[in-house]
């Protein structure tokens, strides 16, 4: 399977010479789906811009210590925080996430379930985890549910808080990938490289590995690129020959 899909990969380089696969050329990347990417990664820095601007890690942070870990201080300041964050990013999010420096979840606009949680306990190979521990510039993580038991497919981007060089924590954004959907042409799905199902029309292909005869030549393909996500937009002309079978269960936890 792997080699299957490396050889994809170099069919990519060469399709101008190739008459049984189309593949779309490769130039300046001006669609829909790059122009939604370059939104996400801005409206993360401008989101960490207006965290690091307010001290909102160390006040949540602070209060999170005088109320042993609970929410009573938290809920006054979580409708202001949610406001400020809303008035720098798009409406594509389903929620946001801030994770001090030591790991810690102070702050969640829908996920009340997670608050006060720390990513460095039980989270191993989850988004915020994965997001947690980059803390150089912009990350995205690949589409996969938030954490075991919940049941909703998303895309994530984050970007660290520094205050004079000092990192503070990290802001996640959970994105809705209906959002991406409404960009991809009708009846199209998404493979990542490694054989992957990220985006389909059935959510419950999702993750699931697709067969070698999932990849026709009848059928349009085009790559996808943005900084750690790399796809395979496929465009199918019958249903009908879509199989994938499911993948080995992986526990987060």
């Amino acid at each position: 399977m792997k080699k299957f899909f490396i050889s994809l990969l170099l069919l990519s380089i060469s399709a101008c010479s190739s008459r049984d696969i189309k593949v779309t050329e490769q130039k300046p990347d001006n669609s829909p789906l790059m122009q939604f990417f370059i939104r996400s990664e801005e409206d993360s820095i401008r989101a960490s811009n207006v965290i690091e601007k307010h001290n909102i890690i160390e006040q949540l942070t602070h209060l999170k210590r005088m109320n042993n870990g609970g929410k009573k201080f938290y809920l006054l300041e979580k409708e202001n925080i949610t406001e400020m964050i809303n008035s720098v990013t798009e409406g594509i999010y389903l929620d946001y996430f801030l994770i001090n420096k030591y790991g810690e979840i102070i702050y969640t606009n829908n996920t009340d379930s997670l608050f006060a949680s720390n990513v460095n306990e039980g989270f191993e190979g989850t988004p915020l985890r994965n997001c947690f521990l980059q803390k150089n510039s912009v990350h995205f993580e690949d589409i996969s549910k938030l954490a075991t038991g919940f049941r909703t497919y998303s895309l994530y981007v984050s970007h660290p808080v520094y205050k004079n060089g000092i990192y503070h924590g990290t802001i996640v954004l959970q994105i809705d990938i209906e959002k991406v959907k409404e960009l991809l042409e009708e009846g199209s799905e998404v493979i990542n490289t490694e054989g992957l199902i990220k985006i389909a029309e059935n959510s419950s292909k999702i993750n699931s590995r697709v067969e070698e005869n999932y990849l026709t030549k009848e059928e349009d393909k085009s790559f996808f690129s943005y900084k750690g996500i790399s796809w395979i937009i496929i465009k199918k002309k019958d249903s009908s020959k879509i199989t994938s079978r499911s993948q080995p269960s992986f526990k987060l936890f």
